[in-house]
């Protein structure tokens, strides 16, 4: 997978995985990433809409995520976009194994 620096509005460090930086990366498009830099190569750990859904998906597959920076407006109840995980778990884990994850 390849993100061109043109395709990103953002990016901040927002925790750590096992002394690893985690990194959430927002794209022009609207997809947010949730992103762990080991070995000195990015590993994806959720995508989604929306900041709150991908750090929820991250934290369901790395329930050892330690976020570092989070911020009121982020959050919103999972009961809200619960209807939303089945689509993008499934392409979070399209995007982990296109990484050969």
């Amino acid at each position: 997978m390849t993100i061109r620096p043109e395709e990103v509005a953002e990016k901040k460090r927002v925790g750590n995985l096992r002394g690893a930086p985690v990194f959430h990366v927002g794209l022009k498009g609207g997809l947010h990433l949730m992103l762990v830099a080991r070995s000195g190569k990015f590993e994806t750990l959720s995508v989604g809409p929306h900041k709150a859904v991908s750090r929820h998906i991250a934290k369901k597959k790395e329930p050892e995520i330690e976020w570092t920076d989070l911020a009121k407006a982020d959050y919103i109840d999972p009961a809200h976009f619960a209807w939303l995980l089945p689509e993008f778990e499934a392409m979070t884990d399209a995007f982990r194994a296109i990484q050969g994850l």
